[in-house]
């Protein structure tokens, strides 16, 4: 593995994390899933998270906020996502919540999230490793142009949800059009193994 991503230490990869967060799928000009996550524990503790990630052609993740710096770090640097970090707010309870988040005092994002039912079970053990691997070009401090491979999997249980933009320019994708799918995810658990390499 290429200096500066693999690193020793528990910041390394991989990482064992827990929590819960909701997940939206968008399709039409550009197909992509937002996802909200509230992560419990994680190679860094707990921190939150708001990302988009790109599902035309291999999934990618395109934009990406975190709620501590050390989530940035070594996001970036084991996996080459391009975290930055943000100011998150939250009001409500899970299961009927709102959330605002916020970089250097600009509003990026007001979501309001609703859930309900049961939960089911589910496992991406059923999912093709392709569909679960992130590609993930250099950052600008890589020294090198390599892209980074990391094939995800988790499981947990998943309900009904709807997830209501009440304002921010987080993705265009999320006052354009209403979300194809939406689930909340109260209870999760996910590996983020060491990436691999494809060299340019």
């Amino acid at each position: 593995m290429r200096a500066g991503y693999t690193l020793p230490g528990v910041t390394g990869a991989p990482w064992n994390l827990s929590g819960r967060g909701v997940v939206a799928v968008y399709g039409c000009r550009e197909a992509g899933a937002l996802m909200l996550v509230r992560y419990a524990q994680s190679g860094v503790g707990p921190y939150d998270e708001l990302l988009w990630v790109s599902l035309s052609g291999a999934p990618q993740v395109t934009r990406i906020v975190v709620s501590t710096q050390a989530s940035v770090v070594w996001g970036r640097r084991n996996w080459a996502i391009p975290k930055s970090r943000a100011d998150f707010a939250w009001e409500g309870a899970p299961g009927r919540e709102q959330v605002r988040v916020t970089q250097d005092g600009r509003l990026l994002a007001h979501l309001s999230v609703r859930s309900w039912g049961p939960s089911l079970p589910v496992t991406t053990a059923v999912v093709p490793a392709a569909w679960r691997t992130l590609t993930q070009p250099p950052l600008p401090e890589a020294g090198d142009r390599a892209t980074l491979l990391t094939t995800v999997s988790a499981a947990g249980r998943v309900r009904p949800a709807r997830l209501s933009v009440i304002a921010g320019d987080f993705h265009p994708a999320l006052l354009e059009r209403r979300p194809l799918l939406t689930v909340a995810v109260p209870d999760f658990r996910m590996v983020f193994p060491a990436a691999r390499v494809r060299p340019a």
